[in-house]
């Protein structure tokens, strides 16, 4: 290289870093004017509805213009997505402890990244918020909202947007969470505001989440690497090697109950927990339909983003922290959900519950492709699910608004009459959530599979239940969802003609997202490529297991999902409701019915089994409170009293009457007690060892 190249390729590097910079502070400044767009409405507007949605929606189209400026500085200076994870916002804050001294500290930090992940979910999460926004215009002409709703709205995606720019498992975990609170608020500024028992059912699993966390936050403190402290703390690459769980010691004390435990497969399931509640996943999927009493576009921004990606998103983080006990704890947990709430979506009558069922099932089936190491099929499955379930809300939404608040699919049908757009757009998001049409869901889900085949043949017997449940369950998913459609838009109206037409407020939402749906899945755009590139993919080697010619036997007959859904809906529901109630009506069929119909018992079995221990200990704690160490402490402090008015009364030589000095205040007493200790110093210690006696006689006596 000629003499002079050396400064020209520092220089060249430093105007590059310096354009990458400019390009995050932009993406900070996004998320800024969200925040702003918050405030101004709290500070300024508080009556006007319509004044409040406009600001909302102005400053998230300043944040997103700004974004898409930052990612287009990005990828023209910054090369290949994902070839690097720079960040303009990170302070040190303290050093862990436990490593101080061996080279290069791990710190505890906080601040902003811009990785590729973390960028490809920054704009998803931002044009949902604003899609949302834009279709809650059409509600404000028939029913009263709330200026603060669109407030809480800002909030959300202020708190989202940061949630993706977080530079390590922690920070983002809080963030979540708190733009979980964000969201539940901005569903009790609906017009329906929440019973209380609800709102119990939606916060006693993150309660109990949250206390997982922490246990498991603790686990890796005590017994990670620095690279585990760099993950969980500090800043670290996503990128994950092989997991060798043979190398792991396990833990002494529980060796005689849980052989070949160990301490990290202890405190990742603990970390997986957290992740598993965010996106309402088994054990703590109950959340997610209790929600459906807000604005559907509440529902659309909480199931769109934190639901549907804040979940995989967290997990994408933790995956350097879990060894192949806690990925197939993710893998198992993301299969039952999927048969769970598949099997539920089956049977719901409430239009806005079934999509709910619906978006946890997807979800669950995204879970399985990232446990079994397709980490590239789990991310891009969750982007889909997420432009795709939120559409379905919002059509709810739309359906409600036209119906006057009619949720019950059995009372609607027809409404294609009326709404003509959003019926064709909406079944085309369903049939491209069923794995048909041009979303891409067909290739995740056929690559997907193929990849949980292998996983599961290599685990055992056991992996081959963790394979057929979900394929079979992909099937009854697809017809859940073809059923919904086709209770709300096919056929004759069952009950009052809709109210109203569709909204071009409404309607434009809706083709957005379905254009964002197939522009995600295609080849052009390469997402995953891109998840490939910034996640790897440490147990790709499984895919050498799959047997000859198994290829036809899953792709063929996922091509089948939407038209064998469409076409048992039509056999069952085109005469009608008659034929499906005359086989609900059967004793079997109908034990089933009910079962599913309540949910499984799922909301009653969880308040048995979590809330019952939690309301024991709380009364416990109150009995403890009140009984014990309150009378401990008023003892105590009368104890104390006494022994004080005797000491003074000895040394003042019994002068004062014992009741008249009990009758005394306070000051009065403390200060004739300053005076007597200057007087009689002899007296006063005299009668300190007196009552020091006494106390260590009444200690043996009790001991004995």
């Amino acid at each position: 290289m000629p003499k002079g190249f050396g400064g020209c390729a520092i220089l060249v590097r430093m105007d590059l870093l310096r354009l990458m910079m400019y390009a995050n502070s932009i993406l900070l400044l996004a998320a800024g004017l969200v925040l702003g767009g918050f405030l101004i409405i709290v500070s300024s507007v508080r009556r006007s509805a319509h004044t409040a949605a406009y600001i909302s929606i102005i400053s998230l189209l300043a944040a997103l213009a700004a974004a898409m400026v930052a990612i287009i500085r990005r990828l023209g200076h910054a090369g290949i997505p994902g070839q690097s994870q720079t960040h303009i916002l990170m302070f040190n804050w303290l050093p862990i402890p436990g490593f101080a001294g061996t080279g290069a500290t791990p710190m505890i930090a906080f601040g902003i990244s811009s990785g590729s992940l973390n960028l490809a979910f920054f704009m998803l999460f931002l044009v949902i918020a604003l899609l949302t926004q834009v279709h809650a215009l059409g509600m404000l002409k028939y029913k009263s909202v709330y200026a603060n709703y669109f407030a809480m709205g800002n909030l959300t995606a202020f708190l989202l947007i940061l949630a993706t720019l977080s530079i390590n498992v922690m920070q983002m975990y809080l963030v979540l969470e708190l733009a979980m609170y964000a969201a539940w608020c901005m569903i009790e500024w609906s017009n329906r505001p929440p019973e209380r028992v609800i709102a119990r059912r939606i916060l006693l699993p993150h309660a109990i989440a949250d206390a997982l966390f922490l246990v498991g936050i603790i686990i890796f403190a005590l017994h990670g690497s620095p690279l585990d402290h760099q993950i969980l703390f500090g800043h670290a690459s996503l990128r994950t090697p092989e997991h060798l769980p043979a190398i792991e010691p396990p833990i002494v004390s529980l060796w005689h109950w849980f052989p070949g435990l160990t301490w990290r497969s202890l405190g990742g399931v603990c970390v997986v927990a957290a992740a598993l509640a965010k996106s309402g996943q088994f054990p703590f999927h109950t959340w997610v339909p209790e929600t459906i009493t807000g604005f559907s576009g509440a529902n659309a921004m909480l199931c769109g983003t934190v639901v549907a990606g804040g979940g995989l998103l967290l997990l994408a983080h933790c995956a350097g922290l879990l060894n192949l006990n806690a990925a197939l704890t993710v893998a198992m947990m993301g299969a039952t959900t999927q048969f769970c709430a598949s099997l539920i979506a089956l049977v719901q009558k409430d239009i806005k519950r079934t999509v709910a069922w619906l978006v946890i099932a997807q979800t669950g089936l995204n879970f399985l492709f990232f446990g079994s190491g397709d980490y590239a099929a789990g991310l891009l499955g969750a982007v889909l699910t997420a432009l795709i379930y939120c559409g379905l809300f919002l059509t709810a939404g739309t359906v409600l608004r036209a119906s006057g608040g009619q949720r019950d699919m059995a009372q609607l049908g027809g409404a294609w009459r009326r709404l003509p757009i959003t019926a064709i757009v909406s079944g085309m998001l369903v049939l491209g959530g069923a794995g048909v049409g041009l979303s891409g869901m067909t290739v995740v889900m056929r690559e997907g599979l193929l990849h949980v085949h292998a996983y599961g043949w290599a685990i055992g017997e056991f992996g081959k239940c963790l394979y057929w449940v979900p394929v079979v369950m992909c099937y009854v998913m697809a017809l859940a969802m073809v059923r919904w459609w086709w209770l709300i838009f096919a056929g004759k109206a069952r009950g009052e003609p809709l109210e109203e037409g569709e909204l071009a407020v409404q309607t434009f939402p809706l083709l957005v997202l379905l254009v964002g749906a197939i522009i995600a899945g295609e080849p052009f755009v390469d997402l995953t490529g891109l998840f490939t590139h910034v996640m790897g993919s440490p147990r790709q080697n499984t895919l050498t297991r799959i047997p000859a010619g198994f290829g036809g036997m899953i792709l063929h007959p996922l091509e089948w999902l939407g038209p064998a859904a469409l076409a048992i809906v039509a056999l069952v529901y085109a005469g009608g409701l008659e034929k499906a109630d005359m086989l609900r009506r059967r004793a079997g069929p109908n034990l089933v019915y009910r079962w599913l119909a309540a949910d499984m018992y799922f909301a009653d079995l969880f308040l048995a089994v979590l809330g019952l221990p939690v309301r024991l200990i709380g009364r416990m704690m109150a009995f403890l409170d009140r009984w014990i160490v309150e009378w401990l402490m008023v003892t105590l402090a009368v104890l104390t009293r006494l022994a004080s008015i005797l000491v003074a009364a000895a040394e003042t030589g019994l002068n004062i009457s014992f009741w008249e000095r009990l009758d005394r205040p306070a000051s009065v007493a403390a200060n004739r007690i300053g005076a007597l200790k200057r007087d009689h110093p002899l007296l006063y210690i005299v009668g300190a060892l007196a009552l020091l006696l006494g106390l260590v006689l009444l200690a043996v006596l009790i001991r004995n």
